[in-house]
């Protein structure tokens, strides 16, 4: 009887609130106004007129303050939005990004993790506003191919995986409390790399989110601008532009990175499947943040859009991921909400 290869998946993915450092906002120092002298007169009136005086002095000093404030906060904006204006142009003009309703992508990638590398293929598919499906291809050992899927269908998320060998069995390991938490996890690390996604390649933030500027900062081939993208007070990552091309050089952000570990064993019946995946439970590591950085490169039009063709993902400066797009669909008919459903 044929031996039988088992391929276990370990995954532990989840999101994390992506909070970053300080946003290198220009801060500008405000003097109190000073108020006129007061006529001399007795120490007691000395006292009097200076105790009348200071809630004007207070008033004047808050107002100067906030207006300061207020029109810092200004050119702030009208510098993110002249950032984001020049980099839609460079992109291929903010009408026809305007234009994208759903949006495909796939092409070959490999990962490191765990100390194996993984290779296959990858398809990401977008639906606005609130759509967003990425599947993985995997060739693992003895020739077996691993599919795995997750996507955001509005306000719910799912995942599935499958496998082309009929003589193999694939386990997918998660930890949590429960159930419920699991799920809440998954819609906010789906919404969130929709986000991203969003944003790198169309430049076009989620409704619930806003940008600001960041500052500047020193690139390889020159200087960047940063554009911080908000959730609330949150920045929950930061965009680099390029200053001289307008296009999108690098994000970073926080995240945890999804650890995957393919094991073989001679086929030994239930026990031996039980065994392996209770040592995985126990052995597997907790789920930690970490400084991801996603870079995009290698840019070529497509239907009159320019877009990366190659983009890399680094965890704590170290080689992750990286992805090599072949094609590209804009607005397919194919791309419809029923494509999102489980089991599609």
């Amino acid at each position: 009887m044929r031996r039988q290869f088992l391929s276990i998946m370990i995954t532990g993915v989840a999101l994390g609130l992506v909070l970053l450092a300080a946003s290198g906002s220009t801060s500008v120092n405000v003097g109190s106004t000073k108020a006129p002298e007061p006529a001399t007169t007795p120490a007691s009136s000395e006292k009097q007129a200076d105790a009348s005086s200071a809630p004007a002095k207070a008033q004047t000093q808050s107002k100067s303050e906030q207006g300061t404030r207020q029109a810092q906060h200004a050119t702030e904006s009208n510098r993110s939005e002249e950032v984001l204006r020049q980099a839609r142009e460079a992109l291929g003009g903010e009408a026809r990004l305007k234009e994208i309703q759903n949006f495909t992508a796939s092409g070959s990638f490999r990962r490191v993790s765990s100390g194996q590398e993984q290779a296959g293929e990858r398809r990401m598919d977008l639906l606005l506003p609130d759509k967003f499906k990425i599947s993985d291809t995997l060739s693992l050992i003895a020739g077996i191919e691993l599919t795995i899927v997750s996507a955001l269908n509005g306000n719910q998320a799912w995942t599935d995986s499958r496998t082309g060998a009929g003589n193999a069995q694939v386990m997918t390991i998660r930890r949590g409390d429960n159930a419920q938490q699991n799920s809440e996890e998954q819609i906010k690390r789906l919404r969130a790399e929709f986000t991203r996604y969003m944003l790198a390649l169309f430049l076009m933030p989620s409704p619930n989110s806003s940008i600001e500027f960041g500052g500047e900062a020193e690139a390889p081939d020159g200087r960047a601008d940063i554009l911080l993208l908000k959730d609330g007070n949150a920045v929950v990552a930061r965009l680099f532009i390029d200053q001289k091309t307008h296009r999108p050089l690098m994000m970073t952000y926080r995240d945890i990175a999804m650890r995957m570990k393919t094991m073989k064993s001679t086929a030994g019946g239930s026990r031996d499947v039980d065994k392996i995946v209770k040592d995985a439970q126990s052995n597997a590591p907790a789920r930690q943040e970490a400084d991801m950085q996603m870079h995009f490169s290698d840019y070529k039009p497509e239907n009159g859009i320019l877009l990366p063709h190659l983009i890399s993902v680094t965890v704590e400066d170290k080689p992750y991921e990286e992805w090599v797009l072949k094609s590209f669909k804009i607005n397919s008919p194919d791309v419809t909400a029923k494509k999102f459903e489980k089991g599609d």
